[in-house]
């Protein structure tokens, strides 16, 4: 028992300097972007903060990041205070990312035995992309139009990342593990994480709640053994009363920051299948087996088993919906090509590519893919890690995200 200690505390020593590593890495990332001037959604995030604590200025329902830029800044009228407040905050959850990474590679694959390569693919999501479509050929986008897991240019969606990945998880046991339905304080922490999502950007909540909705009814109606009742359901009655209440605010009231492009912009959300995303992509299968390499490789070289996992079924339920309400709904009028219905894709892209990483090493433990399939499906993981960290630094040395 006493070694048992001595052991957890040497691995949570670890994982803090691992974390701070991490951080001031990307503190110096985002410094940089900030001295250099590089466009990205940082800046006008960092003025309706500023405007909202100098000028008294209106936010958004979901307000959540910009009340904490303001906060680490004091309040002050000194701009450059809500850069640093951004480059902490943004900094912060990556590093949360990064730790929630390792916590499932070790929970779900029992990774504990080898600390260096749990860090490593931890490290490693934090960087995965899609890999170049026929827009990087043709007009030199790394970025629109294609489907990604990761986006480094969106506060509010960095910040967003580390509490969706902590919401999946926690639902996923809710729906799936033995007796932790039973937990009140497994409902309580999911309302809790909820209501957080919902104040920072309730995107990923548009793809939760309909999976999780499906996986009840499914396990509910047609499974003999299920213990769910219909409590679990209550956290995201209460995410749907928020959405709502949102949605009213946002496109009822048109209630937006002076600062916002969208302020004063009348829109209402319509139905206009892939007319946003045929915007933004010269080839959209093109784009769609290109941005998803990965997962389609591993899909046909395991003959579809992999869909047999929980948690990957999860993933690519969250996925497919996320998708689908990219391809069907977009805002009329000038916020048309804003592409706020995209948002939940880059979430849900990116749980779709950490749960079949998860399975992906699980398999190679207890070796049931050949070397070959191994050797495939692991180079194009790292196609992926190497085209989005070349990404990564060209945003910052082309001075754009595009």
């Amino acid at each position: 028992m006493f070694n048992n200690t001595i052991k957890l505390s040497n691995t949570k020593r670890t994982n803090q300097i691992a974390a701070l590593v991490i951080f001031l890495f990307f503190a110096v990332y985002y410094f940089i972007i900030l001295y250099l001037r590089v466009s990205t959604d940082i800046q006008p995030h960092a003025a309706m903060a500023h405007s909202f604590a100098v000028n008294h200025d209106k936010l958004t329902p979901n307000f959540l990041y910009f009340i904490l830029v303001a906060l680490l800044s004091g309040f002050s009228k000194y701009y450059p205070f809500y850069y640093v407040a951004s480059i902490i905050l943004l900094s912060a959850a990556i590093s949360a990312k990064f730790l929630l990474n390792d916590l499932y590679l070790r929970k779900y694959v029992l990774l504990n035995d080898n600390k260096l390569l749990s860090f490593i693919l931890s490290f490693a999501m934090l960087f995965v992309f899609a890999l170049p479509g026929l827009n990087f050929f043709q007009v030199k986008d790394f970025y629109l139009g294609q489907i990604v897991p990761n986006v480094w240019h969106n506060s509010t969606v960095i910040f967003l990342m580390p509490f969706a990945i902590l919401l999946f998880f926690k639902s996923y046991e809710l729906l799936f593990l033995d007796k932790a339905h039973q937990s009140k304080n497994l409902l309580i922490q999911i309302t809790v994480l909820i209501i957080i999502n919902v104040l920072i950007k309730p995107s990923f909540l548009f793809t939760l709640l309909p999976s999780v909705f499906i996986f009840f009814c499914y396990n509910k109606l047609f499974s003999a053994n299920s213990n769910n009742k219909f409590v679990q359901l209550l956290p995201y009655l209460v995410g749907i009363f928020f959405i709502a209440v949102e949605y009213y605010i946002i496109y009822q009231l048109n209630y937006t920051s002076s600062v916002s492009s969208s302020e004063g912009e009348s829109s209402k959300v319509i139905i206009a299948p892939f007319e946003v995303w045929k915007h933004f992509s010269n080839n959209i299968p093109i784009t769609f087996i290109s941005s998803l390499f990965f997962p389609l490789v591993y899909l046909v070289l395991s003959k579809g088993w992999v869909l047999k996992d929980k948690i990957v079924q999860f993933a690519g339920l969250n996925f497919f919906v996320g998708l689908s309400i990219w391809v069907l709904f977009a805002e009329d009028g000038g916020r048309m090509f804003h592409g706020n219905f995209f948002w939940q894709v880059v979430v849900a892209c990116y749980l779709l590519f950490f749960s079949l990483l998860l399975h992906f090493v699980g398999d190679v433990k207890l070796k049931k893919l050949s070397n070959k399939k191994q050797l495939i499906i692991g180079v194009a993981f790292l196609l992926h890690f190497i085209w989005g960290a070349f990404y990564w630094l060209k945003i910052i040395i082309f001075n754009g995200y595009s």
